[in-house]
């Protein structure tokens, strides 16, 4: 297995800084978490794909939360996240879990190594979304699932562009899909999609909501599964490979 530096190009590496200093001050005010992880956990309860006997990788794992609810059910699962200061932190938190500091445009392991690979919040993070999504499916087996989350879209960028009060969310969120275009670029890597519409509204998002006053009253009680797809904040989405 090749080194992690030895994987990754300059604009990676920054990125890695980047990441490692927005950990590092969230830290300082009590943050671990940056994603809606009890519904990313329902999610992947809810489908019910993942099998004792598989092989599985997390990327963009942050401080190994999934990771470690999943092992703590029994199944064989490494995560890797690119900032150092996140796997740090979490294997203090939380122990003997595996966990690895590693980009998620090029990895470091054989093909058809992994049954599953997992992301939650990460695609929208990368810029060279394609070269990602063709290191998932060379490292998934044929039949195997990347099973994954990200904002949708059409939502994100209202909601970014209010919070930030500027376009800035670009520097943050440049790959940011829609349902079509998601299913395109799977499709064109030999993925099979399927997306699940999930009802969002936890602990995570309802501090979220808080900021917008009293829109944000109203949409904690909406029934996201009832809406359609495309009114959908995040993507939740079952991409299967069927060819190489």
């Amino acid at each position: 297995m090749k080194k992690v530096a030895e994987l990754m190009d300059k604009d990676v590496k920054k990125e890695q800084e980047h990441y490692d200093e927005a950990w590092r001050r969230g830290f300082v005010v009590g943050r671990e978490e940056y994603g809606n992880l009890q519904t990313n956990l329902e999610f992947l309860a809810e489908i019910n794909l993942l099998k004792p006997s598989d092989k599985i990788l997390e990327l963009g794992c942050g401080i190994g939360s999934v990771v470690f609810e999943l092992s703590r059910q029994g199944y064989n699962i490494t995560g890797t996240d690119i900032s150092r200061e996140a796997i740090a932190y979490g294997l203090k938190k939380y122990g003997e879990i595996k966990l690895q500091v590693q980009a998620a445009e090029a990895l470091p392991y054989e093909n058809q190594s992994f049954d599953v690979v997992l992301s939650f919040d990460l695609l929208e993070h990368i810029e060279q979304v394609d070269k990602h999504v063709s290191e998932v499916a060379r490292i998934l087996r044929t039949d195997g699932y990347y099973l994954f989350e990200t904002p949708n879209k059409y939502s994100n960028v209202i909601w970014e562009t209010f919070h930030t009060r500027s376009l800035r969310w670009r520097r943050y969120h440049p790959s940011l899909h829609s349902p079509a275009q998601l299913r395109r670029r799977l499709s064109k890597h030999g993925f099979e999609v399927r997306f699940v519409k999930m009802n969002l509204i936890s602990e995570f998002t309802i501090k979220k909501l808080q900021k917008l006053g009293p829109v944000g009253s109203i949409i904690k009680h909406i029934n996201f599964r009832r809406l359609p797809l495309i009114l959908q904040t995040n993507l939740y989405v079952i991409a299967c490979k069927i060819r190489d």
